[in-house]
Parts: structure tokens; C-alpha cells; sequence
């Protein structure tokens, strides 16, 4: 008689729904092997992406906690060091599920009206009549014969001009392959295609706890961006005040003058400043003018829309003038590439380099430049006398302040002789900075859903080889993705930068291979290495890391960065 007893079957719960467990293996393997979507990224036991709270049951841990593990709170657990004892109830906080993708809808063009000389007005309606679901902020995409895409943020407040139909302000750009060749010969009734709404720059009213004013900074047609904001700020009567800068070269680019004019009016706390760049009396940007005007940034919410410099130095101005990170919420615009317009857009080709379908190259820009920055002012947090597991603790606190949900990989500093080592070899948490030092900052942030990874090197003192070996790091980065950009493949990229490592005095750490980035979590998409991808990367979707160790004497350096056309 078999008296073999069935391995017990627990239930995990979660808000996507629930999966089961024999108890065997760790909470997270049993969620991926049954497909279900969870966060997770280092799987073992260090990042803390895959944490999540105990709302009701038991757990038990599978080996017990080292120095580097991620220190969880009384009411969490993670997945992937933990196996169930019993039915599991868990929430991610830091987390959301990402939405299924939507097949895209049908429109046809209502109107198409001239705004200002280089703007056109376009109208579309959806042709099956529903809603299309969007929040003030988000933008649109249209998608073209051949697979092109062009994403235009949409200028209408949800059912402002009724649940089916959209309203886009597009500037002529040329040789544009929508805007010179498309957009010019659409008329009423012709049709188009519209994905899903995209974009996290979005209004939500239940977020203004301890807001009291609304900043929204805006150049040329970035203002469409912000005017649904504006109005749905105003239509909730939250706030004290609503402010808009609205840069543009001359007075034809503030197009919706006359609109803005009358809403002021009305007295209703709304203002709006024309900002102009071109002309006698001119030369100011947007988040000066904002910067000058006296608004008390604690109790501000700051919006951007427009080109890229704006968005990047409006947030490092306006942060600098005391507003909290997190209140700034921004969306650049980055031109589409040229080309035929029925071209297909590039899209990696190789089975290592799928990407969800919110992936965006603005996404990823967007975390590169706050990570950049991050790495910089931590840096000068950085004292003599810390040590490695303050410096680290340090890194943590300003990366939340910054408004960084969770760390995809742990933040790695290493002091003196540990710059030699990888990340998988044991740091000395114990070491002090010295006076004569250097060390290494790598963080790997999340921000609004993409990973940040960037890294670099800093030295105290004027010692001549440990300059040069920081410097090593850096130019052996930028001579390899040079030679990415000459075409050739990840396998050879590490290669190639052995050899520019030798010219340094230095020797290359081979065990850090570079790897995927891409909106969160990567390691969903394969945990593949540039070091063994044997064809070209495709550009915003990979890491190059560069970690060289002296000839002679023990020092290391470090640098990291997305690799970008």
C-alpha cells in the first residue's frame, strides 16, 4: 500500500489573481513557471524588486540572510527567497501589473485646420463610437502603412470634444515623412490607425495631498500636452492656483493665445506667460521665467512638455529652486526618425532583444539622464571616514528622494581596494574612504517604470594612477562604443575593449559582461549578456559596462551607460 503523502498545495493570491504552490520551490520560480506576472530581477535575494507585502499567511525563508541581501520590512517578504507554508495573500506597493495590450482602433479624420503657419489642427473620430480610455497627459499613436509609427499627445481633455474623437496639434516638420507627406493630403473621412494611449506624464486629482499650486511648462506644441492637464485642474477646483509657460520663438507660436486669454479672465487662479526666444526683448527660457516668479516650489506641482534640453534643464532648475522630486513630471519629445513613411519603423530583429509594448527610447532617455544626475549628487554626499555600508545606505535615501520606486539591482559603492572586484564578489562593507581614494557608484533605479543603469568612478586626491585608471574606464567605454557604432557585435565589443584596456595599464574584468535595460523588468525579456551576443545591438536596449583592474597596483574603475546612436 502506497503511503506516500501528496506534496501540499498552497494558493497565492495576488491582485492579477491567484496560482498554487507545492511548497518546493520559491514563491517567485512558481509564479514564472506558471507565467503569472510578478517583479523581479536579481533572484538572489539582493535588488528587492521582487518584495512584496504579507497581507495574510505563512512563509518560511530558504537559506538565511547575508550582508548583501535586501533588508526587508516586519510585514514583507521576497519571492525569491522564500517558499509558502501555507495560502499566501501578497501586494506589491512599489509595483503594477503592466496592462494587456489593446488592438489598436479604427478613426477617420473630421477635420484638419491650420493653427499657426507650421501647426496643424487634427480632428479624428473613432469609427465604432466607444470611448477611447485616455488620461489628460497621455498621448496617441498612429500607425502607419508599413508598421511606422508617430506618437502626438493629445490636446483634448477626456470627452472634451466628445467620448470618440481626439484632438491632435502637429508641427510641420521638414522633410517629415508624416508631416510633409501624410498629414498635407489627409481630408475628412479618410481613415487611420490609432494604438492604445501610452504615456505616464498623466493628471490623477487623487494625488495632491500637500499641492497647492500647478506649474505646467510647455514649448512650442508641447502645449498640447499640458492643455487637457489644465483643464481638468481647473474643472476639480483643487488647487490654489494653475500657471502655464508657454515658450515658443515669436508670438504666431502661441497659437491658442486667444483661448488662454479668456480662461485667464475668469479669474479662476489661472494665469499663462508668453515666453519668447526670438526678438529684442527676448532670450529667456521657460523654467527661468517659472524660477523667477516667486512660486513656493514646496507646495508646487511642476508638469513639463516639449524638447528634451527643456525637460532636462527644467527639472535641475526647478529642483535646485527647493521643488521635491517627485513633483515634477515631464514628456520629451523626440523627433521619429526619417524616412520613406510607409518604412517600418527599426525594431530589434534578434530574439535577446524583445521589448514590451510601453517600451519607448523617450522611456529610457528619461531614466538615463535622472540616473546620470543621481550618480553625480550622490556622489558629493560621499564623505572621508564613511563606510561602504553608509555610503551605500546614503545612495538609497537620495535615490527615493529623487523619486526612484525600487532599485532593480542593488546600489553598489565600493571604496579603495574593492574597485578591483565585480559586484558578484564580496565588498568590504566595513571600509572607510580615505582621504587619497577613489570609488565607484553603480545604481540601477527604477523611474515611472524603466530601469536607469549608469555608473562611474570618482578619485579624492591627486594621485596620478588612480586618475588614471578612472580615466581608463571612461575612454575604454567611449573608444567600444565606437566601435558599436562601426557595426560590430557584442562579442567583439568586449574584445575590442580588452585590447584599449591594455593601452591604459589595465587589464579588463571580463565577468562584467554588460546586459538588457528596457522598461521594468528586463530580466522578463531574457537575461542574456552583450559579451555573448554574437550580432550587432540594436541601439537603447543595452548596457555596456567597462570595469577595468590596474597592472600594478590594487585599484580599480568603473563606467556604465546605455549604449545610444
Amino acid at each position: 500500500m502506497d503511503t506516500t503523502r501528496p506534496a501540499p498545495r498552497h494558493t497565492i493570491t495576488l491582485d492579477t489573481g491567484p496560482f498554487v504552490t507545492d511548497g518546493t520551490t520559491s514563491i517567485l520560480e512558481a509564479a514564472l513557471a506558471q507565467g503569472i506576472p510578478v517583479p523581479f530581477s536579481c533572484q538572489r535575494g539582493a535588488c528587492g524588486s521582487c518584495r512584496a507585502e504579507v497581507v495574510e499567511g505563512c512563509f518560511e525563508r530558504i537559506a538565511p540572510p547575508t550582508d548583501g541581501s535586501y533588508q526587508t520590512a516586519a510585514d514583507e517578504l521576497l519571492m525569491c527567497q522564500c517558499r509558502a507554508a501555507s495560502d499566501l495573500t501578497l501586494r506589491f506597493p512599489h509595483w503594477r501589473a503592466p496592462a494587456q495590450a489593446r488592438p489598436p482602433r479604427r478613426a477617420n479624420v473630421v477635420s484638419r485646420l491650420p493653427l499657426a503657419p507650421d501647426v496643424t489642427q487634427l480632428i479624428v473620430e473613432l469609427q465604432d463610437g466607444e470611448d477611447y480610455d485616455y488620461l489628460p497627459g497621455q498621448h496617441a499613436q498612429l500607425i502607419l502603412e508599413g508598421g511606422a509609427r508617430r506618437n502626438f499627445s493629445i490636446a483634448n481633455a477626456p470627452a472634451g470634444a466628445g467620448p470618440a474623437r481626439l484632438e491632435f496639434h502637429i508641427r510641420h516638420m521638414p522633410g517629415g515623412a508624416f508631416t510633409s507627406g501624410i498629414l498635407p493630403a489627409l481630408k475628412s473621412g479618410d481613415p487611420l490607425t490609432l494604438d492604445a494611449a501610452q504615456g505616464d506624464c498623466t493628471w490623477r486629482v487623487d494625488e495632491l495631498q500637500g499641492i497647492d499650486h500647478l506649474v505646467l511648462l510647455a514649448t512650442g506644441t508641447g502645449y498640447a500636452g499640458v492643455a487637457p492637464i489644465i483643464m481638468a485642474a481647473l474643472h476639480s477646483r483643487a488647487l490654489e492656483t494653475v500657471t502655464l509657460y508657454w515658450g515658443g520663438r515669436t508670438p504666431d507660436d502661441h497659437y491658442a493665445s486667444q483661448m488662454l486669454d479668456a480662461l485667464q479672465g475668469k479669474g479662476d487662479g489661472f494665469q499663462w506667460h508668453a515666453v519668447l526666444s526670438a526678438g529684442e526683448s527676448a532670450r529667456k527660457r521657460v523654467q527661468d521665467a517659472a524660477a523667477e516668479a516667486g512660486h513656493d516650489w514646496s507646495r508646487s506641482l511642476v508638469y513639463a512638455c516639449g524638447n528634451p534640453a527643456m525637460v532636462s534643464a527644467a527639472r535641475q532648475r526647478l529642483l535646485a529652486a527647493g521643488l521635491p522630486a517627485y513633483r515634477y513630471r515631464a514628456e520629451a519629445f523626440h523627433p521619429a526618425a526619417s524616412g520613406p513613411a510607409g518604412a517600418a519603423p527599426q525594431r530589434p530583429a534578434h530574439p535577446w532583444e524583445r521589448i514590451s509594448p510601453r517600451y519607448t527610447l523617450a522611456g529610457i532617455l528619461d531614466a538615463r539622464q535622472r540616473s546620470m544626475r543621481a550618480v553625480e549628487e550622490i556622489a558629493g554626499l560621499i564623505r572621508p571616514g564613511m563606510t561602504t555600508r553608509e555610503a551605500i545606505a546614503v545612495a538609497d535615501e537620495h535615490l527615493r528622494r529623487m523619486g526612484a520606486s525600487h532599485n532593480w539591482h542593488p546600489t553598489y559603492v565600493r571604496f579603495g581596494p574593492d574597485t578591483q572586484s565585480p559586484p558578484i564578489q564580496r565588498t568590504d562593507y566595513d571600509r572607510k574612504l580615505q582621504e587619497q581614494d577613489l570609488f565607484v557608484l553603480d545604481i540601477g533605479p527604477v523611474w515611472d517604470g524603466y530601469e536607469g543603469d549608469y555608473g562611474d568612478t570618482f578619485v579624492l586626491g591627486a594621485d596620478e594612477d588612480r586618475r588614471r585608471c578612472a580615466e581608463a574606464a571612461r575612454s575604454v567605454f567611449k573608444r567600444t562604443r565606437q566601435a558599436w557604432l562601426e557595426g560590430l557585435t557584442g562579442t567583439a565589443l568586449y574584445d575590442r575593449a580588452t585590447e584599449y584596456a591594455r593601452e591604459h595599464g589595465c587589464e579588463l574584468v571580463r565577468e562584467i559582461p554588460g546586459h538588457r535595460v528596457s522598461d521594468f523588468p528586463h530580466a522578463l525579456y531574457g537575461r542574456h549578456l552583450l559579451a555573448q551576443a554574437d550580432f550587432v545591438p540594436a541601439d537603447g536596449i543595452w548596457v555596456l559596462e567597462i570595469q577595468v583592474r590596474d597592472a600594478r597596483r590594487p585599484l580599480g574603475a568603473f563606467y556604465e551607460d546605455v549604449l545610444l546612436r
